[in-house]
């Protein structure tokens, strides 16, 4: 397996469109690698300039240590599994796995051997024999990464490869891609629009949008410590909350204040807040950091405020409560045994180790 480096990679089409500016990343050995963000944000251009199926603007692309901006596709020790499968519909499920392997003159008994080894990884040893069109989505999606593993490439790219899946297969081949990506000790860089998907399988995650990477980080860092307010929008399901605020002294302390409450900042955070006293911010808060007060550990006055339940949503595991403070509406995800009734008023409790505070002019993380 090898290394893939971008250098300040950019694209640019004939129409003047920045598909992507300046990408600088590395992906290391045996790393999962997810290039997230939303539709048309330059992660598939990405991807595909990898591949070597888009040409390079400018910058560099090294896989393994040398740089492929010249070297063809099919040079570049690469397999690539498609969004759409991209099966040989007159083949069979034997055939489009061995295909490849044909073009590039292998010896029939390592073809086989090959074919056979993936098909047991993937467990579809039983369908061999069958054409795409009798297959289900599922295992038209293992057909098409048992394609690439016989190949033995050094990276494997994954183009949204879920997203024709049905929710419930999705969360299963998350799983054994994850196992895959073990078992073969592989080089993977996947993209995808679905966070979850992220979150779940990455060891490090790229954030990118409008063509711009926002945030490098493990899935960790990337939920807990956003750099920017898109990067802390994007992740995490429900969505943080975000309402316009003002820092302010009061009490020898430093408070966040908006149109519907006031709480309390705490002294780890003080000394980065003092710079923004009297100042406009974009105050953030995940909607499990905010407790039914019912059900919160030792809440305190500075730090719990009243709301009124605009919306109850049972999920069974857990609620998720719409309530409206001030003028801002706040979304809390609190214990399934809450009283919460629509229209009544309710305290909830912050966790005030937990929230975020962002530059409301660059939209930058200031906690």
């Amino acid at each position: 397996m090898a290394q893939v480096e971008l250098e300040k990679v950019t694209k640019i089409y004939d129409n003047k469109v920045v598909a992507v500016k300046e990408a600088t990343f590395t992906v290391n050995d045996k790393e999962f690698c997810v290039l997230l963000g939303p539709s048309g944000c330059g992660k598939t251009t990405t991807l595909r300039m990898i591949a070597g199926l888009e040409e390079v603007t400018s910058g560099i692309i090294k896989i393994d240590g040398k740089i492929v901006n010249d070297v063809e596709p099919k040079d570049r020790d690469i397999a690539m599994v498609f969004q759409n499968y991209a099966l040989y519909p007159h083949m069979t499920v034997y055939e489009n796995m061995a295909f490849g392997l044909k073009l590039r003159k292998f010896p029939k008994d390592e073809i086989d051997r090959r074919v056979r080894e993936a098909a047991r990884i993937l467990g579809i040893e039983d369908l061999l024999d069958r054409k795409p069109r009798q297959l289900s989505g599922g295992q038209r999606q293992r057909v098409a990464v048992g394609r690439a593993i016989v190949r033995n490439p050094k990276v494997f790219l994954f183009d949204e490869p879920l997203s024709n899946l049905d929710a419930k297969l999705r969360v299963q081949m998350r799983s054994e891609l994850k196992k895959l990506h073990h078992r073969l000790g592989a080089t993977i860089i996947y993209v995808t629009h679905d966070q979850v998907e992220a979150m779940t399988m990455a060891d490090k995650i790229v954030v990118m949008k409008d063509g711009v990477i926002q945030q490098i980080g493990t899935p960790f860092e990337v939920y807990n410590k956003p750099k920017n307010l898109f990067v802390a929008g994007f992740i995490g399901s429900p969505a943080m909350n975000f309402v316009n605020a003002t820092v302010i002294a009061k009490g020898g302390g430093i408070w966040i204040k908006t149109s519907g409450f006031e709480v309390k900042v705490v002294k780890e955070h003080e000394p980065i807040l003092e710079k923004w006293i009297d100042k406009e911010v974009i105050f953030g808060i995940r909607p499990e950091n905010i407790f039914d007060k019912l059900f919160a550990v030792a809440p305190q006055p500075e730090n719990t405020v009243t709301g009124v339940v605009d919306v109850v949503e049972p999920l069974g595991s857990e609620t998720l409560l719409h309530v409206k403070c001030g003028e801002d509406v706040l979304v809390a995800r609190v214990d399934p045994r809450t009283q919460a009734q629509e229209g009544a008023r309710i305290d909830l409790v912050f966790d005030m180790n937990r929230i975020h505070v962002f530059d409301k002019d660059t939209q930058e993380a200031i906690i």
